[in-house]
This record gives C-alpha cells, sequence and structure tokens, in this order.
C-alpha cells in the first residue's frame, strides 16, 4: 500500500483519530507533517465516557514517527496577503500555519481537515486537489470508520466547491 507522501492533519483531526485509537496505525501508513501550532492545539479528547484523555506526540515526535514543522511570521504573511481579512480571520493558526506550509510543498501533498475554511480555501485558490477528508484517508488506508458529517468526503466536496465559486466571483481575496 502507497504512503500518503505528505499528509497535514489538523487538531481535529489529531482529536478524532485519537479518540478512536488509530493515531499510530495512521502514522504507520501516512508521511505525517504536524504544524507545531496544531499539536499545541490538539492538546486532549474527550472519551465515550466523558473523560478527558491526554494527547501525548512527545514519544511520535522524538522518534520523528512525525515531522513536525513550524513557519517564520513572513511565511505566514505571504499566505495571509492573498485573502481578505473577512475571509482569513475565519483561520486558525494551526489551519493558517498548515495550509502555508502546504502550499509550499509539491501538488501530490494533501491536508486533512474537518473546518469548512480550509476546503474553502483550497477551493478558491484552485487548489482542490490538496485537501481530503479524514473519512477518504481512512478508507484508502484500510481504517475506515462512521464518522460525524464534518469528517466526511460529502462535507469535504460541499465546502470545496463554495470555495471554488467564491474564488469565481473574487469575494476571498485581497484587502
Amino acid at each position: 500500500m502507497k504512503k500518503f507522501r505528505l499528509l497535514l492533519l489538523d487538531a481535529n483531526i489529531i482529536i478524532e483519530i485519537s479518540r478512536h485509537g488509530l493515531f499510530r496505525q495512521v502514522i504507520r501508513l501516512c508521511e505525517v507533517h504536524l504544524a507545531q501550532t496544531v499539536i499545541n492545539e490538539a492538546q486532549f479528547f474527550d472519551d465515550e465516557n466523558g473523560n478527558r484523555q491526554p494527547i501525548d506526540l512527545t514519544e511520535l515526535i522524538s522518534t520523528a514517527a512525525v515531522t513536525v514543522f513550524s513557519l517564520v511570521p513572513s511565511e505566514l504573511a505571504e499566505l495571509r496577503s492573498k485573502f481578505s481579512p473577512a475571509y482569513f480571520e475565519k483561520l486558525d493558526p494551526g489551519e493558517t500555519e498548515s495550509l502555508a506550509y502546504l502550499f509550499r510543498q509539491p501538488e501530490e501533498s494533501r491536508i486533512c481537515s474537518a473546518d469548512k475554511i480550509v476546503f474553502r480555501v483550497l477551493g478558491a485558490s484552485g487548489s482542490a486537489e490538496q485537501g481530503i477528508s479524514l473519512e477518504e484517508v481512512l478508507e484508502e488506508i484500510g481504517l475506515a470508520r462512521k464518522l460525524s458529517r464534518e469528517f466526511t468526503q460529502q462535507y469535504r466536496e460541499q465546502w470545496t466547491k463554495k470555495g471554488f465559486q467564491e474564488g469565481l466571483q473574487g469575494r476571498p481575496w485581497g484587502p
């Protein structure tokens, strides 16, 4: 089975795969890159009993099972400058850093998120093929699960299409 060459995970994805106990399996089957800001955002999840469970990525980072990156402010500003403040303000710091990193990578790189603004940005910027839902990742690597709507291919496609339409109308661009 071919590994995803580069898969960036958003905090909500780390939380969801941790909730399902799949994080180690996903990183074994995918080349995972994580923004430091995403790691900072994904600290815990609530289990089926409502108990808070920590997400500890220390071992995976120290053994280089995942690649951690941090961008400098000028690299983040470059991405921000491409969008109007009203469009861009919906991105949290982890999403911003992950998208800025993604756009600096080869086209076969993918970002997995459950936030509609990430998919809207990809659609508006003509990079729809670089987005992927958790449902699609898990199906491709043989770990399919029943997931909430925001983790599905249908959700990704809906918001990517919306972003593409906004891009055609010129709405997300410029101040």
